[in-house]
């Protein structure tokens, strides 16, 4: 039996795509969770709410503006980064692009990156939107 993951494919690309975003979204979720104030923190506890119920309640709120831009960032950078997946065999976009660029023909890069710079505006403009309604929700 083979233990682990051979070096090329769908398997490798996902891995990689996902451990490259973990340090921009860890940094976000914690600037996002420092930046509540300390006072809303307090008032939490002197009500009497678990820390639990502090978080739920007060720290995701408050946070959730930085935790929702910092995902939409690292959801757009990894549709862009998914094209460089290609190399080990993931497949995609990219192996349009990099099969026009070994044979330097223009409208396979452009059948790739064309749809690619789309999808990414796609996902930016639901996060955008998902972001807008949180905030509606937020008022009401």
């Amino acid at each position: 039996a083979q233990l682990g993951v051979s070096g090329t494919g769908i398997t490798p690309a996902l891995i990689a795509l996902v451990l490259y975003a973990l340090l921009p979204l860890v940094r976000g979720v914690t600037i996002g969770l420092q930046q509540v104030p300390r006072e809303a923190l307090e008032s939490a506890t002197a009500m009497g709410m678990s820390g639990v119920q502090r978080f739920r309640q007060v720290q995701l709120p408050l946070a959730l503006p930085v935790l929702l831009r910092s995902l939409r960032v690292v959801s757009v950078q990894t549709v862009g980064m998914a094209v460089v997946a290609a190399l080990i065999g993931a497949g995609g976009f990219g192996a349009l692009v990099f099969q026009g660029l070994l044979s330097s023909a223009l409208d396979l890069v452009l059948l790739g990156v064309i749809p690619t710079i789309a999808l990414a505006v796609v996902v930016d403009a639901l996060f955008a939107l998902w972001g807008a309604l949180l905030k509606g929700e937020a008022r009401d």
